[in-house]
């Protein structure tokens, strides 16, 4: 006999609320993808099955039919989304939260709305079925793990940044000069500044960390002439020029 209520409306609609309040309040990856995750993937879609009224006669039917009608839920909402400009994490939450509150009030108000599928007896599950479930859990974790990581240690482009800039606090004796790594590992730099083609200031063996930045404040002594100031990086292990900035120090 199926459920002679409509109880899990109900529920429904509390975890639309908690997973669009989780998503507003908290930026917990784990706590949101605990909660959008059978948002989007079941709970949106079967509320949309009860409110059209379709009937299921198993519980896996009406599950296959709830992951279908969820996904349809979510390629509307991803065109209504970015029609509206607003593909982010709380532009999703509020539609799926709208559509699944929206339609357990259609499901709610219907006569004719039919009761859930009978809950199957308890299934007998053997010891290599279980150990065939472990295992593909086992494998869809590793894998998503190693994907992670992938994505994490991925770079398209392998640079180094090098700047040089008058001093923030506008003194025209002071240069700012910057070098920041985008490269896959550590890689020391041979740093030499010149002032109208002088060597002024050199810097040895910078060892530099992909993700690390290293500046320095340069005092340069100013003349009544503007003068061209020059940074050069250099890869000390084969001495070639890697990177080349320069600026001009005002006159004063």
């Amino acid at each position: 006999m199926g459920i002679p209520n409509n109880r899990d409306l109900l529920v429904v609609c509390l975890w639309a609320v908690a997973t669009l309040a989780a998503v507003a309040v908290s930026d917990s990856l784990l706590l949101r993808t605990i909660l959008a995750a059978p948002m989007v993937f079941l709970v949106s879609g079967h509320v949309v099955l009860r409110a059209l009224g379709i009937r299921t006669t198993s519980v896996s039917e009406h599950l296959a039919y709830a992951v279908g009608a969820s996904l349809a839920v979510g390629i509307a909402g991803g065109f209504a989304l970015n029609a509206a400009g607003f593909l982010t994490p709380l532009g999703w939450a509020i539609w799926f939260c709208a559509v699944t509150v929206g339609t357990a009030l259609v499901a709610d108000g219907r006569s004719d709305t039919p009761d859930l599928p009978p809950w199957p007896g308890p299934v007998r599950v053997r010891f290599w079925q279980g150990a065939a479930i472990a295992l593909a859990v086992l494998l869809a974790t590793g894998a998503y793990a190693l994907a992670v990581r992938d994505e994490a240690s991925y770079r398209e482009f392998r640079y180094t940044e090098l700047w040089m800039l008058p001093s923030a606090s506008g003194d025209p004796g002071r240069l700012t000069v910057g070098v920041r790594s985008a490269e896959t590992q550590a890689l020391r730099f041979d740093l030499e500044i010149t002032l109208d083609g002088r060597l002024f200031a050199v810097f040895r063996s910078l060892t530099i960390a992909p993700g690390d930045t290293w500046t320095r404040q340069i005092p340069v002594p100013v003349s009544a002439n503007s003068q061209k100031a020059e940074a050069r990086l250099y890869r000390p292990d084969d001495n070639r020029l890697y990177r080349s900035v320069s600026t001009l120090v005002l006159r004063i």
